[in-house]
């Protein structure tokens, strides 16, 4: 038997019909003329709050449209006018029986093909599948055949319609959202929220705001610097009044001293004094040895500092923050222009230059632009503490790099690039660029975008630093304001290994790489929290609630003729055969004859085209199809492709198959059967040898997959569950796993042959959208898609909302 998990338990509510007319939840919930049911109603009305819009808009977190109690159900977008609706999703009986909770309504999975075609494959006892072939119950056909020939005679002579009717022209559902709300940041800046109607004001706040690309002023030189004055003793100066003292016309050179607060401290306490010390007879020594006028260190060049015991004023410790960070985000600058840099270990390394000191300083995260950018001519000073300030060992860079860090194949591409022998594009910089500094310690953060920060120094574009900015924000602005051939737009079209990887990852679980994806999106500006502003992507919604008579289009043969005239003459043949027995009844006998023949003759052609009735409608309707209106239909659980056959287009006929690359669950194999069907002549060599391959049922097909069905039917709701998702345009099902149901397939991007589609849930309290899962569909679904207005995107989702019964 097949695998149709069709649950046989029923739930306690009612769902309303999304086209009904009735938006108000009162009267939804009279309209059913059943008690309502103690969860939300079905759907949320916004004119009842008139801050939002008819379509796709939000109700506010105390809208009483929400689970008794403060929950807050999961909501979908209705296909037909954009309103929102609790999400209701069918389900396996699987699912169904386990108890489990959720934020979304379960309701057994019912068939949605047209009723006349049941009848007919009722009586052929064709409502079951086979996995060899489906074959007619000859028994139960005999005892089902004239009840259903005399109910179809009945339903025929009624106006329905067996047939589904085409909707949406032929295209997906179209998923009707938008965005309305202002970015944080707009990649073009006349689309930022001004807090003026200044226009000179408007642009210095757009420029603080920063996605004005080459903004950000570039240092000549540091702002402070470490010389020896004539007492002998180290004192901070700042440098460009130091210059115009000496009255020199060049530019100040100096040593760029480095060092992990891990060996050294950088406090300013009594037990840091040794350490500050050290460093600076480190700075002196090196100055003097390449012939430099000052030296930079972090403890004391940061900012201004102030004579022992002084207490800082509230606006000079602002000043001093201030300094502090400036120089920190311009420390790209700081190494660029030094004369040479010097290493300062507190361990001591062996004669090739190995130790834990050094593998501790290549760990640090600000170690990796200090190597990339100097330029100096000098090689790599190291001073160990245990040789004291005046002992260094020289190395050159290219053999340090291969001492100091671990990861030598990614960051070896990078000293490669910045020396000139293997030029890097944008994209391939900024994604190896961080992934090392992923891979990187830092010490003490400034500002929790530090990581885009440092980054910043290894490109061309500086944006304004923005303090309130996250790390994804602060990465976000700087791949928009540089030239990193649309890093992000890739970036979002691949699925990570993991459920719970960071939205930095750029490990794909079908293993490409982002030079591998050709985007079709782009990003237009950067939303509140880890989000972004997606436009031009093609969508579609994605039906969890039932399922609907789908459109099929088949080769139109004589047989097909035949078979619908005879169908459709059934009630004709039947009231003219009447009419004629009736009609002869009162004539006189040797009139009667001649109309009782007759229609005799046509109430026998009526009876045996009933009789027949099952067969035509299979023959008119249960055949092969070329083409289908297309729909995403979405379960909870795992059906079989039979079952799913049958529970959309009432009979099996091999029209559907399973996805070859859909999804990380998805399987195939060599289809020598399928070339035997189509080739009988073939023997078994040539055809293996024309490598046609098919898609494999997951479930029945690995073990690990079926595990994984199995245990998502007991999964918690932050949990990975298994879903089911049949596209009726390519025939195809994919299964696939999950958090959420996902409301809408947004495609972004093309990879390999195949199209990257997000499955997105949607959080209705923020209007955003979350990245589900990512799948890979047929390049001509793209077509058969409307385009969707802006998008507000979220990477991954924060589960913080309160889990409440699904059932």
């Amino acid at each position: 038997m097949p695998k149709i998990d069709e649950p046989t338990k029923k739930t306690n509510y009612k769902i309303n019909q999304a086209h009904s007319g009735t938006h108000n939840p009162s009267e939804a919930g009279a309209s059913t003329n059943k008690k309502a049911p103690p969860v939300t109603e079905d759907f949320y009305d916004p004119n009842d709050h008139p801050h939002h819009s008819s379509r796709s808009r939000h109700p506010p977190d105390n809208d009483p449209t929400g689970h008794e109690g403060g929950h807050n159900p999961d909501k979908s977008l209705n296909p037909y006018d954009g309103r929102l609706c609790n999400l209701s999703v069918q389900c396996s009986e699987g699912v169904l029986s386990s108890d489990s909770e959720a934020t979304w309504r379960r309701n057994k999975v019912r068939n949605g093909s047209s009723w006349i075609i049941r009848l007919a494959n009722w009586a052929l006892s064709r409502d079951h599948g086979s996995e060899d072939k489906v074959k007619t119950d000859v028994i139960t056909a005999m005892c089902r055949w004239l009840p259903a020939c005399i109910a179809l005679s009945v339903v025929i002579s009624l106006p329905i319609q067996a047939a589904a009717t085409p909707s949406n022209f032929g295209r997906f559902d179209s998923f009707l959202y938008k965005d309305w709300r202002y970015p944080r940041d707009a990649r073009n800046k006349l689309e930022n929220k001004d807090d003026t109607h200044d226009p000179s004001q408007r642009t210095l706040a757009r420029n603080q705001r920063g996605l004005i690309p080459g903004t950000r002023k570039r240092l000549s030189e540091p702002d402070y610097l470490c010389f020896l004055d004539a007492d002998g003793k180290v004192i901070q100066h700042n440098v460009s009044e130091w210059t115009q003292s000496k009255g020199k016309t060049t530019s100040t050179s100096y040593v760029f001293l480095s060092f992990t607060v891990s060996q050294f401290s950088d406090r300013e306490d009594d037990l840091a004094l040794l350490d500050h010390d050290f460093l600076d007879k480190v700075g002196l020594h090196a100055a003097q040895t390449v012939g430099a006028d000052a030296y930079w260190c972090s403890t004391s060049c940061l900012a201004r500092v102030f004579k022992k015991g002084h207490e800082k004023t509230q606006e000079e410790e602002e000043i001093v923050n201030q300094e502090t960070q400036q120089s920190v985000w311009n420390m790209s600058d700081i190494i660029r222009r030094a004369k040479a840099i010097v290493i300062a270990l507190a361990g001591e390394l062996d004669a090739q230059f190995n130790g834990e000191s050094l593998r501790a300083w290549g760990e640090r995260f600000w170690t990796m632009p200090e190597l990339l950018l100097y330029t100096g001519d000098h090689p790599i000073y190291i001073y160990e503490k245990l040789r004291g300030p005046n002992n260094p060992r020289q190395l050159p860079r290219r053999e340090l790099w291969n001492k100091a860090w671990s990861d030598t194949a990614y960051s070896g591409q990078l000293i490669d690039h910045y020396e000139g022998s293997l030029m890097l594009s944008p994209l391939e910089l900024n994604t190896i660029a961080l992934h090392c500094l992923q891979n990187r310690f830092v010490s003490k953060k400034y500002l929790e975008g530090d990581i885009a920060y440092i980054l910043m120094g290894l490109l061309r574009h500086r944006p304004e630093v923005n303090a309130s900015d996250n790390e994804f924000q602060a990465f976000a602005r700087l791949s928009l304001a540089n030239d990193s051939n649309l890093l992000l737009e890739r970036m979002i079209c691949l699925l990570p290994k993991s459920h719970d990887a960071e939205w930095w990852s750029m490990e794909d679980v079908w293993h490409a790489t982002l030079w591998d994806i050709y985007p079709k999106i782009q990003i237009c500006g950067i939303g509140e929290g880890n989000t972004i502003i997606l436009d031009g992507a093609h969508g579609a919604a994605i039906r969890w609630r039932e399922f609907v008579p789908v459109l099929t289009l088949g080769q139109e043969t004589k047989r097909h003729g035949f078979a619908r005239a005879a169908l459709r003459m059934i009630p004709i043949f039947l009231f003219t055969g009447i009419v004629w027995v009736a009609a002869g009844q009162t004539l006189a006998d040797e009139n009667r004859t001649a109309v009782l023949v007759p229609g005799c003759i046509v109430l026998v052609l009526a009876a045996v085209a009933v009789l027949l009735s099952p067969v035509l409608v299979h023959q008119i309707y249960c055949t092969p199809t070329h083409n289908s209106q297309p729909f995403f239909f979405g379960i909870e659980g795992y059906v079989d492709k039979y079952g799913l056959e049958l529970l959309i287009f009432g009979s099996y006929e091999n029209r559907l198959s399973w996805s070859t690359a859909g999804s990380p669950l998805s399987r195939h194999k060599l289809d020598t059967e399928g070339m035997h069907k189509d080739f009988p002549d073939l023997d078994e060599e040539s055809a293996s040898a024309q490598n046609m391959y098919t898609g494999l049922d997951p479930v029945n097909s690995d073990e690990e997959v079926e595990k994984k069905v199995e245990s998502s039917k007991k999964s918690s709701n932050r949990e990975m569950k298994v879903f089911t998702l049949v596209d009726t345009y390519t025939m195809t099902i994919t299964l696939f796993e999950a958090v959420r149901p996902p409301i809408a397939v947004i495609m972004c991007g093309a990879e390999g042959g195949m199209q990257r589609a997000l499955l997105c849930s949607e959080d209705w309290k923020t209007g955003t959208l979350y990245r589900e899962t990512v799948l890979r569909m047929e390049t001509r679904v793209w077509d058969k898609m409307d385009t969707v207005a802006r998008i507000r995107l979220g990477l991954k989702r924060d589960d913080t909302d309160v889990i409440v019964g699904g059932k």
